[in-house]
């Protein structure tokens, strides 16, 4: 990859790297600022944002391996996507998203004890079911399908470009 090319893919893992800070600082403002706790489905999607950043980060600074760092980073996008997807699907029906309680994901999360480890960030107490906040007419699990989305196809795009 040229030195040109090699900068530019720095600075958009870079870019990542900070958009997903900032997705999480806004989801902690929602939850500590705005009172709505986020549910299981949301804590995995943070994780997600917390990956990607991650790839995203270490990719920065290593400023090398940019086609194995955003292979990394869509396989982490699309999880997160997959997990949006769900919970967007899960809050169309009520019935449906009554029954995040009690989940699968809840056990494999209470299991985990992630909630001790960072509890204002990681720990769940809402539930699946509302949807009090929307912007441009998407709810928060839409938004975060949608950074999901474009993060994956920046990366693709950057794998794909380092290939040549």
């Amino acid at each position: 990859m040229s030195a040109s090319r090699s900068a530019a893919s720095r600075r958009v893992f870079a870019l990542i790297f900070l958009i997903c800070v900032g997705l999480l600082a806004f989801g902690q403002y929602l939850q500590h600022w705005q009172g709505l706790d986020p549910c299981p489905w949301c804590v995995v999607q943070r994780l997600g944002f917390m990956l990607v950043g991650f790839i995203a980060l270490i990719a920065a600074i290593h400023g090398r391996a940019a086609r194995f760092y955003s292979t990394l980073g869509v396989i982490a996008a699309a999880a997160g996507a997959a997990a949006g997807a769900y919970h967007v699907w899960l809050q169309s029906d009520p019935v449906r998203a009554a029954k995040c309680v009690g989940s699968p994901v809840e056990t494999i999360l209470d299991r985990l004890q992630l909630g001790k480890l960072a509890p204002s960030f990681l720990q769940y107490d809402g539930p699946c079911t509302l949807k009090p906040w929307s912007f441009l007419g998407l709810s928060i699990p839409e938004w975060s399908l949608a950074w999901f989305l474009i993060f994956a196809l920046v990366l693709l795009a950057i794998a794909l470009a380092s290939r040549r």
